[in-house]
């Protein structure tokens, strides 16, 4: 009898769709506002690569603008480990200033799983901020309604590919 036995290249993600809302304030009077951050999206991913190969998580800007005189960053930390196995790669350690262009926020990442509870994953952190105190200042205005910002994330085919 012959048994045929084959593992998939596959790669999955998703977030735990936490809501992001950030809003610059001040509570002093004569201080510029202040960077706002919120922590509460994790990223989970479940990967298979051909030996030797590997794959990153990126991000980018798809949707909106950022508020002029301001910037949207973006930091990963490493995957928690208390659901997950494998190779979950490395979390870039110095936050990534959001564009329309893809950045690396986990490089190196093999074949893993990062577990599927609500705070399992890379657990992303947004900080919103002014771009400039004191050259740009000038360019925040407030808005009546909040401004609307898409980020993708996407898992790269694997580095063979």
């Amino acid at each position: 009898d012959q048994i045929t036995l084959q593992v998939q290249d596959f790669c999955l993600i998703d977030t735990n769709h936490a809501p992001v809302s950030l809003t610059l304030s001040a509570s002093v009077a004569g201080t510029p506002v202040a960077a706002v951050s919120n922590s509460n999206m994790y990223v989970k991913i479940s990967s298979i690569v051909p030996g030797g190969t590997t794959r990153k998580i990126t991000a980018r800007i798809s949707g909106g603008t950022i508020p002029p005189g301001t910037i949207l960053k973006l930091e990963s930390a490493a995957c928690t480990t208390t659901n997950s196995g494998g190779a979950r790669g490395t979390a870039i350690s110095t936050p990534i200033t959001l564009s329309t262009t893809d950045q690396i926020l986990v490089d190196a990442i093999a074949s893993c799983y990062t577990g599927t509870g609500y705070t399992d994953g890379y657990r992303l952190t947004y900080t919103w901020q002014t771009n400039s105190p004191a050259t740009d200042y000038h360019l925040l205005a407030a808005t009546a309604t909040p401004t609307a910002i898409t980020i993708v994330l996407t898992i790269t085919a694997h580095s063979g590919n």
